[in-house]
């Protein structure tokens, strides 16, 4: 006999298993089974079946508490992703020598579609700035300098989809219109860098400078970040310049 059919398709075992991936965050690393099922929208039993084959599998780690988290398994997966590992390999040390000069927290971002992701973040173990973001956080385009410098140089239709919004105003500085944040990219690409004055949080301001291919392209965005009171425009803009220049070369003659 044929089932009538619901109307809604049903979700793939593919489909289901990412959505029990996706429901750990830097909030919930760590979740039970019925976080799981709820966070994911799966029924507990399908996440119970789903949750031990990721675990058998090494994509989740049971707690002795009988949580999960992320497994190391996936973690090794995750660092063979190409555009990821050359990158945060090659600027680490020129980040750390960043950091060591400016005494501000330096980082690479590099764009996953409407979204940037931060590859590394060099920092002081005792620096206020350590909770700011981590490597493998995400970060809003239109809110931060790293943001800034690689959305001006995306595709079109990129520029387009963020600025048709809805635009999130994380603070009273944040460009919540279209219009604006069009005025802001072009002023980006003329000036060859970015500045975000107290836009994503509202005591801090931040300084990019693109990375780029031998042909150009930007390929990721490298900034300083510090308190907004202790942030000095312009003895930040020549280290942070060189250093992305300094990445760019690197990754230029490595190939």
């Amino acid at each position: 006999m044929t089932m009538p059919h619901s109307g809604t398709p049903e979700r793939s075992v593919v489909d289901r298993a990412l959505s029990v991936l996706g429901a750990f965050d830097r909030q919930n690393r760590t979740l039970t089974l019925s976080d799981l099922s709820r966070r994911s929208g799966l029924p507990l039993a399908t996440a119970h079946r789903i949750v031990n084959k990721l675990h058998s599998w090494g994509a989740l780690e049971r707690n002795a508490d009988g949580s999960y988290s992320i497994g190391l398994r996936l973690w090794e997966t995750g660092t063979l992703a190409p555009r990821c590992s050359p990158l945060a390999e090659a600027a680490q040390p020129y980040l750390m020598e960043l950091h060591t000069r400016t005494s501000a927290g330096a980082f690479i971002v590099i764009r996953d579609r409407v979204e940037g992701v931060c590859l590394s973040f060099v920092v002081n173990g005792s620096d206020t700035l350590m909770s700011w973001i981590e490597s493998g956080d995400r970060v809003p385009l239109h809110a931060c300098a790293a943001g800034l410098v690689l959305l001006a140089h995306a595709e079109e239709s990129v520029q387009n989809e963020v600025c048709a919004g809805p635009l999130r105003a994380y603070t009273s500085a944040t460009p919540s219109q279209g219009g604006a944040l069009r005025q802001t990219l072009a002023k980006v690409r003329r000036e060859g860098y970015a500045v975000s004055q107290r836009t994503l949080q509202p005591d801090i301001s931040s300084l990019a400078f693109p990375v780029r291919s031998a042909d150009g392209a930007v390929l990721a965005a490298v900034a300083v970040v510090a308190p907004a009171a202790a942030f000095h425009l312009a003895k930040l803009l020549p280290p942070v310049s060189a250093t992305a220049d300094a990445v760019s070369q690197h990754l230029r003659s490595s190939g």
